[in-house]
């Protein structure tokens, strides 16, 4: 690398990235997304800042680790020679302050700011997997009767991205939030042809129906939610030949845990109906696949107690899947809050910002989303990592941006 900064940006294979290599040589860059695709929210009179600039200070200065708008303007303000560069904006009325950024997320169109960036990921020719989780979280320091602090989001199981994104108001849960989302997905054209899992809290009727109606496949867990569909499970599963049923065990020693996941499962044969006896307001549609998973092993805590694990739950899929595939999805469904939610916290602090009015939270937390979806797709090894070492350097930052088709 030029004057002597030393390249310290990993993939996940442990070899360097290659940083002065552009990842889509005819991609067009997310600055230029973002300028077609976005709507400024503010009337043209007055306005005295760029919307792509407000978008990239925030953006990249995520990328420098910063984890507020305070820090964002700060590091541009410093770096305010580099981002007229990589804006190509003349900045004749500086940088701005953070209360004007916060205006402006707050009315942003935070459906539009999703679909760029998705957009964007693909453009880098980055597989989006065949997979999906949807899972929410709370950011716990937005506070309001009308602040939007729960936030239900689609990550992809085999490249670790944040495909969509929905808020989840105060008077309502993640059901109806899940069948926006998946109208987002549609409009993306993203989920067709596609596996969804989520948790038991979404084993809903009208929710499978909705998942079928887009054209994807669900995988469903049905615990206490849904007696009825356990008990019949079991009792299918009973009554079913030895050699008609599938069974996968796996054993997990990693992250302080011992525990055995056993599967058993059976398929449905050609125009078959599997739960034949659920009918009518008590029918699951499109049921391709049924069985048990049960767990039973020791989990260790923070604190150095080990506590029992002995679950049986049940598993509906519209998909016909073997019980190692069952086994290994339902494994990796919770890559969704190891690799998206986690990492939102621990690199990024989200449960500490308090923005909280109107669409403000919602798109900070999509930009956070975005920025972790980048560093996954690129195949970086640490996120932190990398962050350390940009904000280190303006040099690799300026590398890593263009390498990133950032700008």
């Amino acid at each position: 690398m030029s004057n002597g900064i030393p390249h310290t940006i990993k993939l996940q294979d442990g070899s360097y990235c290659n940083i002065s290599k552009r990842i889509v040589r005819r991609g067009i860059s997310l600055t230029e997304l973002i300028k077609s695709g976005v709507t400024d929210p503010r009337r043209k009179q007055g306005t005295r800042h760029s919307l792509v600039l407000i978008i990239m200070i925030i953006f990249i200065g995520m990328l420098a680790g910063c984890n507020d708008l305070k820090d964002a303007r700060l590091f541009a303000s410093i770096n305010r020679k580099l981002f007229r560069k990589w804006l190509r904006l003349p900045l004749l009325h500086g940088i701005p302050n953070p209360t004007t950024i916060s205006r402006v997320f707050q009315e942003l169109d935070t459906e539009e700011l999703v679909s760029v960036c998705v957009k964007f990921i693909q453009l880098l020719g980055i597989p989006l997997g065949d997979v999906y989780s949807f899972d929410g979280k709370t950011m716990r320091a937005v506070t309001g009767e009308k602040a939007i602090r729960h936030i239900l989001s689609m990550f992809s199981h085999g490249s670790h991205l944040a495909l969509g994104q929905i808020g989840v108001g105060s008077k309502e849960n993640e059901i109806p939030a899940l069948k926006r989302l998946l109208a987002q997905g549609k409009d993306l054209d993203i989920i067709a042809g596609k596996l969804l899992i989520g948790d038991a809290l979404f084993t809903q009727k009208d929710l499978v129906k909705s998942i079928l109606k887009a054209h994807a496949d669900y995988l469903f867990v049905a615990k206490g939610n849904q007696k009825k569909l356990c008990v019949t499970i079991k009792a299918e599963l009973k009554a079913r030949p030895a050699n008609e049923k599938q069974s996968f065990t796996h054993h997990e020693t990693k992250r302080k845990r011992d525990i055995t996941t056993t599967v058993t499962s059976v398929n449905a044969k050609e125009g078959e109906e599997l739960l034949p006896t659920l009918t009518g307001a008590n029918h699951w549609e499109g049921v391709k696949t049924i069985g048990i998973l049960h767990r039973t092993g020791t989990r260790t805590g923070k604190d150095g107690t080990a506590h029992e694990i002995n679950e049986t739950i049940g598993f509906i899929s519209s998909r016909v899947l073997s019980a190692e595939e069952v086994t290994t999805h339902l494994r990796h469904h919770w890559c969704i809050e190891n690799n998206l939610h986690w990492t939102k916290d621990e690199d990024f602090y989200e449960d500490k910002h308090t923005l909280r009015l109107k669409n403000a939270p919602q798109v900070m937390s999509w930009l956070r989303s975005t920025v972790i979806s980048l560093c996954n797709g690129l195949r970086l090894k640490s996120i932190s990592d990398t962050i350390h070492n940009l904000q280190k350097s303006p040099v690799l930052m300026d590398q890593f941006l263009r390498m990133a088709a950032i700008i």
